[in-house]
């Protein structure tokens, strides 16, 4: 009995410590200029495989893509700053393309497979028109994250469990005392 106890406060115990959340966080892209767009994403996406490029970037499905005010459920391609079109992002709305470019800027960290965006703002040419249009859009990335904090009935729980933990170990702890025969 002993022997199993000390095995259940044991993965009790890991259990216990691993426990956190395991998501990334969300951020909302906000398009200003000519044409507005606002969609989110998460701070680290997933792609999918043969959506990326290490020459040119990759395309992504996003969450609540809003073209001008009216709902788009096309995609979105990132470019890097090493690719022919010199870093930027593509928004595919409705059969037609929109393309604002950041010269020479690359809007996400990391490699095409498993991109990193950070908040911050971006100053972006307009590469639908010939010439580009200097500065004629601002991307603005926006965490959407909230600090997550416990239910009070978790917490009240978490204490509970914890304390009769502490009354289990009290109550069966091994006598290393001499015993008379």
């Amino acid at each position: 009995m002993n022997r199993l106890f000390r095995v259940l406060v044991l993965v009790c115990s890991a259990m216990f410590i691993g426990a956190g959340i395991a998501s990334a966080d969300t951020l909302q892209f906000t398009l200003s200029g000519p044409v507005s767009a606002t969609f989110d994403l998460s701070s680290a996406p997933v792609i999918m495989t043969g959506n990326s490029d290490p020459g040119f970037g990759f395309t992504i499905t996003p969450t609540s893509l809003m073209v001008n005010g009216a709902a788009s459920g096309d995609f979105l391609a990132f470019y890097n700053a090493g690719s022919i079109v010199g870093g930027g992002i593509g928004i595919f709305a409705s059969g037609t393309e929109l393309v604002a470019l950041a010269i020479g800027t690359q809007i996400y960290s990391g490699d095409e497979v498993s991109p990193t965006f950070a908040p911050g703002a971006f100053t972006l040419a307009d590469g639908s028109v010939v010439p580009s249009v200097p500065g004629a859009y601002t991307l603005t990335i926006t965490d959407l994250t909230t600090v997550s904090t416990p239910e009070p009935s978790v917490t009240v729980l978490l204490a509970i469990g914890l304390l009769a933990v502490g009354l289990a170990v009290l109550r069966f702890k091994p006598n290393f005392g001499v015993s008379a025969s």
